[in-house]
């Protein structure tokens, strides 16, 4: 039941998973692909009980792997689908995304998260534009995959990076200060750790993603999810 205490906001809400598509990431890949049907009326409850209604939920994928071994498919996004109306589009979709190779090997996770910082987010005042990271390695430095052909051109540097979450680059992007957020589910001493100490509007939540999530339901996700999204700051 709603908290009546606290104001409803109605909102948007555009999420973007960034998910490690290695084959050591493949429990999780089978937790959000059980749980995706379910993942609408979750996340409404959730967020109906904080106090935040949502008028539309969009979400989006981002599967990320190496530039080196991977070229072309290192990095593979998908448009945004709106929940629930294309809920069984989402579904479809995520059944078609495999894990393969690099196990347990680090992966281009940085420039997955900078894809998703210019995804073409709604940008209304009680907006919110989440992102959401599942890794269980380390992230490669970002240019360190420079060298190969298949690595954009116009990827930044880490400074870029930091820029880009701070909506103060010199390329605008539809990341908005107040709407943003970023959750990190990855092993601890990673650069995600780092991130989220550092980077502001930021969750880090350190797991072991291979062991299932550290025994994390994914209703616990959701539910922290929903109250980063239902943050006022």
């Amino acid at each position: 039941m709603m908290n009546a205490n606290l104001p409803s906001k109605d909102r948007c809400v555009d999420i973007v998973f960034c998910m490690d598509g290695t084959t050591s990431m493949r429990p999780c890949f089978e937790s959000v692909k059980a749980n995706s049907l379910r993942f609408y009326a979750d996340l409404t409850r959730a967020m109906t009980e904080l106090g935040s209604a949502i008028t539309m939920l969009r979400t989006r994928t981002i599967v990320f792997r190496d530039y080196k071994s991977n070229g072309a498919e290192a990095v593979l996004s998908s448009r945004f689908f709106e929940l629930p109306d294309e809920e069984k589009d989402f579904a479809e979709h995520l059944a078609g995304l495999k894990v393969r190779g690099g196990c347990g090997e680090d992966a281009n996770g940085l420039e997955a998260l900078y894809y998703a910082m210019k995804s073409d987010f709604a940008t209304g005042a009680n907006d919110r534009q989440i992102i959401v990271l599942f890794a269980d390695t380390d992230a490669i430095p970002l240019g360190k995959r420079s060298r190969f052909d298949s690595y954009p051109k116009d990827m930044v540097d880490p400074d870029g990076l930091q820029e880009t979450w701070m909506c103060v680059q010199t390329r605008p992007t539809r990341l908005r200060e107040r709407n943003k957020r970023l959750v990190m589910f990855a092993p601890p001493d990673t650069v995600y750790e780092r991130m989220g100490q550092t980077y502001n509007r930021s969750v880090f939540v350190p797991v072991q993603i291979h062991k299932g999530l550290d025994g994390m339901a994914f209703g616990d996700i959701v539910k922290i999810i929903a109250a980063s999204a239902s943050a006022a700051s």
